[in-house]
């Protein structure tokens, strides 16, 4: 009976290990296909409409205070429309850069799968913010230079994991995320005398250790 008992109660140890865990890159997939990446491109390419869409509305509330001011010419109205004119060029800006980083995203990650690689943040002082990565295969490094304003520089931080995802071409640039895919950054390939100066200040923090 005992023996019965024993044959009829289901083994509680799995026959296999999962191969991946939730953060793991997604095998056999480009990057878009990827619920997290999908949602995270459409977050970044709604807040840049967003951008633009601030940047125009103050620019036309400038342009009707100028035309509603013609025959008065209130000199108070002037500044008033010339205020509103500067203040709409910083997110009018922002917007269309984003916007374009926002279809470079979308046709890197529509032709592209993610790729795990170990990174490091690069010392930067006043420069552009950068990161190096790994080649697995040949272990060269890899610099490249963040894109975008200072506040989403942490879409490419590699702590603690020491890894960042990576969909892109070195030569070209891609996108960058952190494991998961859950939040984007644009990533260029800088010039010979910033790369170098790149390679260097990594090489400096590993010898201080």
């Amino acid at each position: 009976m005992q023996d019965a008992t024993r044959d009829s109660t289901p083994d509680s140890t799995p026959d296999s290990a999962p191969d991946s865990t939730p953060d793991s890159v997604p095998v056999g997939e480009v990057a878009l296909d990827v619920t997290e990446t999908a949602e995270a491109l459409a977050r970044y390419r709604s807040r840049a409409g967003m951008w633009f869409r601030v940047g125009l509305t103050t620019a036309a509330g400038g342009v009707v205070v100028e035309l509603a001011n013609t025959a008065r010419r209130l000199e108070w109205a002037d500044l008033v429309a010339e205020g509103m004119g500067g203040l709409a060029l910083a997110p009018l800006l922002i917007g269309l850069s984003a916007l374009r980083l926002g279809r470079l995203m979308r046709l890197r990650l529509a032709a592209r799968p993610w790729t795990a690689l170990r990174a490091e943040t690069a010392p930067h002082g006043p420069h552009a913010a950068a990161v190096v990565l790994r080649d697995p295969a040949s272990g060269e490094l890899i610099p490249l230079t963040l894109v975008g304003l200072q506040g989403r520089h942490h879409a490419a931080d590699p702590r603690p994991t020491g890894e960042l995802w990576w969909c892109g071409d070195p030569a070209t640039g891609g996108v960058l995320a952190r494991p998961g895919g859950a939040e984007l950054i644009w990533a260029r390939t800088p010039g010979r005398l910033t790369r170098d100066r790149i390679l260097g200040a990594v090489g400096r923090a590993e010898d201080r250790g």
